[in-house]
């Protein structure tokens, strides 16, 4: 399988994911299209999803081919494969990993656990981004907010996720 990320008309993330596959299903029925979304809170205290890249959405198929992307290319909503339509990116290694660990925990992200290592260095250990370390850009506590740089973009950008509980790891004496 080979994984590539599209950009399409922002807030009709959902519609385009559900008119590719039917336009693909018959030729490229393998090809799974993935919107990622995740909770978030509110000053107030109420809970709402949102898009965790709005206007991306990624996706795999067995070969991409001419005839693939000219068939992409003919849905509603289509901006660009990245980095560009004559240049499309495979993605790949660390940011296929992290690809693979947003998908194997389902499209609707929910709550992580974090624990704080020493240095402040944080690793989540449970939830959507379960077994990320290094990955972590900044925590917001009052918020219970983690920032994360993603690999998945070229730019590197960033999103917040909830977490749910934290943990101080005190660090080893004599350091």
């Amino acid at each position: 399988m080979e994984y590539y990320c599209v950009m399409v008309k922002t807030g009709e993330e959902k519609l385009f994911k559900e008119r590719a596959l039917k336009a693909l299903n018959e030729k490229f029925p393998e090809t799974q299209f993935y919107f990622f979304e995740r909770t978030l809170r509110t000053n107030q205290g109420k809970y709402f999803d949102a898009p965790l890249f709005p206007g991306y959405l990624f996706f795999n198929v067995e070969q991409f081919s001419n005839d693939f992307f000219e068939m992409l290319r003919g849905v509603k909503g289509f901006y660009r494969v990245l980095l560009d339509n004559t240049n499309p990116i495979e993605i790949a290694g660390s940011a296929l990993e992290d690809l693979k660990i947003f998908m194997n925990n389902g499209e609707k992200l929910g709550v992580s656990k974090v624990k704080f290592l020493p240095g402040k260095k944080i690793k989540v250990i449970t939830g959507p981004l379960v077994g990320l370390e290094g990955h972590i850009y900044m925590v917001n506590k009052k918020k219970h907010h983690i920032t994360v740089i993603s690999s998945l973009s070229p730019d590197g950008k960033k999103f917040d996720l909830m977490y749910e509980e934290v943990e101080l790891v005190e660090e080893p004496s004599g350091k």
